[in-house]
């Protein structure tokens, strides 16, 4: 469980980062996902935007929130190993052309807030999404807790924004995929403030 809220506060953490130059930080790689499109969906509309999941995922209505959105596979008991899916809103201060210094931040921030291991050990990676999005994945493998969780976060680039697509998972098949469905299909919409 502590894991769990760890993985939930970086993920809050990470919406007003500012970047400082780091030491160093894991190398960034473009690379494009693949993704089997056999699954069937359904749509979300959100206020910031519209995406596709899996239809054996069902959306947590007591963890979500108005700029949050929680799945789990359906029929999955809700514990503390539960493997789940969040779309977090996220507003920041880069605009889509500070791409480059929104991934510096995101890095910094997690390099403040990782175990030294977990932070050298990060694979990261960018792509644009099917949508024309830039995209930073991040993953992290922790085994050294209780239970083994590998975490990957998708941030997907908006306008002074970025929509965090966080993956928590304990050991679920498909859960990747179902991610990556989610990330390849978002888009963005207009919010005004």
């Amino acid at each position: 469980m502590k894991l769990v809220l760890f993985c939930m506060m970086i993920s809050f953490l990470l919406s007003g980062c500012t970047p400082t130059e780091p030491e160093e930080v894991p190398q960034t790689e473009t690379v494009a996902p693949t993704i089997s499109m056999e699954q069937n969906t359904f749509k979300e509309e959100k206020k910031f935007g519209t995406y596709e999941v899996s239809d054996n995922w069902v959306f947590l209505e007591n963890y979500s929130g108005e700029e949050s959105a929680y799945y789990a596979k359906n029929g999955e008991e809700i514990t503390n190993q539960t493997s789940y899916i969040a779309v977090e809103y996220r507003q920041n201060q880069y605009t889509k052309e500070e791409y480059d210094t929104l991934v510096s931040a995101i890095l910094y921030q997690l390099k403040l807030e990782l175990k030294e291991e977990l932070y050298h050990n990060l694979i990261t990676e960018s792509f644009t999404s099917k949508n024309g999005y830039s995209v930073f994945r991040v993953e992290s493998n922790d085994q050294q807790n209780e239970f083994d969780v590998k975490t990957t976060q998708y941030y997907i680039a908006g306008e002074k924004a970025h929509v965090l697509v966080q993956v928590t998972n304990f050991g679920q098949e498909n859960i990747e995929e179902i991610a990556k469905n989610i990330v390849e299909s978002f888009v963005w919409r207009e919010i005004t403030i």
